[in-house]
This record gives structure tokens, sequence and C-alpha cells, in this order.
């Protein structure tokens, strides 16, 4: 297997306000479904098979983003394949996974404020909005949230789960000598972050399988003037909302 460098320490701090000041010109790109991607990608929608509200049985994702995780899944070496956890969220999944952490922190922290309380949450689930402004990041359809699976079907490990939130999920985590448990697991985060870096998407620091396109998150840590994609929602034609 290809060898690839460190993952690279965040050079830009994550600052919320500085992420919502980009402003967003909106290419009315549809969102487009996972379930049709190639072998190379797998959809295993994590949030409906847990039975949260609002989770779809399908995946969707804007549709450069599709064609940039193609390009991405074409240079994994042969046999191994990207699964997708998730993509495009509701607001309503979004508002259950915001109040579902935030709960589970309190019950560890009793004594926090609520401010506390929000800035812990905010470190692992952003917060849920209908601002046009300021919209959640998978809100946007621009969000992807992956792992990758080796030729056996069995998921790499990757030193911590998916949806971890300790600091152990921080992507770059693995790199202190210190903290290397395995290099095999290190090594298997930098093909995942490498992959989708050289297609052009950009890493949410603390998850190591949170990736944007065209998003503000996007937009800010890859030095864009602008976002591309607001929040959006999937059309279906008998289905009236």
């Amino acid at each position: 297997m290809e060898t690839f460098p460190a993952i690279p320490t965040s050079t830009n701090p994550w600052d919320r306000q500085r992420i919502f000041a980009n402003p967003i010109i909106e290419n009315q790109e549809p969102l487009v479904s996972l379930s049709y991607a190639p072998e190379k990608i797998i959809v295993s929608p994590q949030y409906f098979i847990q039975q949260l509200p609002g989770a779809l049985p399908d995946l969707f994702a804007r549709q450069n983003v599709l064609t940039r995780l193609n390009q991405a899944a074409q240079s994994l070496p042969t046999g191994y394949k990207f699964v997708v956890f998730d993509a495009w969220r509701s607001i309503q999944t979004q508002q259950t996974l915001f109040d579902t952490f935030k709960s589970q922190i309190q019950l560890t922290h009793p004594s926090w404020s609520s401010q506390q309380l929000d800035d812990a949450t905010l470190r692992i689930v952003a917060r849920p909005s209908t601002n046009s402004k300021m919209p959640s990041p998978h809100n946007t359809g621009g969000s992807i949230d992956l792992s990758i699976a080796d030729p056996s079907g069995h998921l790499l490990d990757m030193g911590s789960p998916f949806d971890d939130t300790g600091e152990t999920a921080r992507t770059d985590y693995l790199e202190s000598p210190a903290q290397v448990t395995s290099q095999n697991a290190r090594d298997n985060r930098r093909l995942l972050y490498h992959s989708m870096i050289n297609a052009g998407f950009s890493n949410y620091i603390e998850e190591w399988w949170h990736f944007d396109y065209g998003n503000q998150n996007w937009a800010d840590q890859t030095m864009q003037t602008e976002a591309v994609y607001g929040a959006t929602k999937p059309s279906f034609p008998w289905r009236v909302e």
C-alpha cells in the first residue's frame, strides 16, 4: 500500500464566527443519491439504521461531492472501498444529535453552565440552524462522513470508531509519538485523509471521518472567497413539505 505523509496539524483553528462570515453564493447544484455510486463506494446510513428522527434510508450529497468522492475512491488501493455513514442531514436529525450529545455531557459535568455545555457540544455536533446565512454543514449536502473497508469487507482500524466523541477522534491525534498505539491505524487515517484532500475536500480536524466540499467549512479551510452550497433538501415527487 502507498505510504502517505503525516497528517498536518491544523494552522487554521476552527472559528465558527469566521466560518459563518463566508458568504454563500448558492449554485443550485442538485442533491443526488449515493446509492447509485460505483462499486468502490458503499452506503451505510448509520442514523437511519439507529432510527434517529428525520434520517432517511438513502444518503444524498451534492452532485460535485459525488464526482469528487468517485475521484478519491479511484485512488484507493485495489479492493478497498469507501463506506459512507452520513452525508446530507435533516434539521430534525441534527437537532436529535445535538440534544443527545449535550445531555450526555451534562450528565458527566452537572456543574457546567449552559455556555460551557454548548461549547463542548459544538466541538462535535454543529448547532441545528434554519438561518440561510449559517446553515448546519451537513444540511448543505456538502459534508460527508466516511471510512474505508478492506477487500474482505472489514472496516479499517482508524484508532477510534465513527462518532467517537473523545480527543482520540481528532484527525491528527495518532501523529503524536506519544499517542501512536498502532502504526496501522495511523497509516489508515493518512490514507483516508490524503485520498479526500487530494480530491478537493477539506477535513474537520476534530473528526477523522468528516470532510467538506462547497460549504462554509470548506470555503474557510481552503481560503475560498465564498461557499457555493447553502441549506437544501432532497426533492420527492410524492412528498409535500
